[in-house]
């Protein structure tokens, strides 16, 4: 059992890079745009249900991205993925003639790859992330006109903009985004592994 687990995995492996490479082929032909690459369960694009046999699907200009009880992953411009959790929400903004994604963390987990491009992230903050990072969003509902949003960096760095001051996070760092605490929000340590 052990050995066809292990066929398992790299199977799977293998059928979501030959998918990722046809996504990000068709990325780069429409780079106005991201590509919905892989769906399990429920997902939905400007609410409508995806139906999976339909993935790879070139995100419109703005999309509107949710899982119910499902996972979504996409192709991000430039090379990257955003991958979603169960009960989350994410806008996807094609961003015009920029060379990559603005994305808006609405609702639950978010996990952001950023490999060779540098997406911009508005989760209660306009982040800026680094190339070849990892990033962990989490974001909870809406309360009196906030959204408070947890940032974690794996990998990579992200900037985050306060009130009056620019906060710089490493990997291994994570912080709370609410505009509340203007400039005082405290930047916490995590262990990446």
């Amino acid at each position: 059992e052990t050995m066809r687990a292990r066929f398992s995995v790299v199977v799977v492996a293998v059928a979501m890079g030959c998918v990722s490479i046809s996504a990000l082929a068709q990325v780069q032909a429409q780079p106005a745009s991201a590509t919905l690459v892989l769906t399990n369960g429920v997902v939905y694009v400007k609410d409508k249900a995806v139906v999976p046999s339909t993935a790879p699907l070139l995100l419109p200009a703005v999309a509107l991205l949710r899982t119910a009880k499902g996972r979504a992953a996409v192709a991000l411009k430039r090379g990257g993925w955003l991958l979603l959790d169960a009960e989350a929400g994410v806008r996807v903004h094609g961003n015009g003639g920029y060379n990559f994604n603005r994305l808006e963390v609405r609702l639950g987990s978010a996990i952001v790859m950023s490999e060779t491009s540098a997406p911009l992230v508005d989760c209660e903050s306009e982040i800026r992330l680094s190339s070849a990072g990892l990033f962990r969003f989490d974001a909870q509902p809406e309360v009196g006109g906030e959204r408070p949003c947890q940032l974690r960096v794996y990998e990579g760095a992200a900037s985050v903009p306060l009130t009056t001051v620019t906060n710089a996070l490493r990997a291994g760092q994570s912080m709370k985004c609410t505009r509340r605490c203007g400039d005082m929000i405290p930047t916490m340590e995590f262990s990446p592994t």
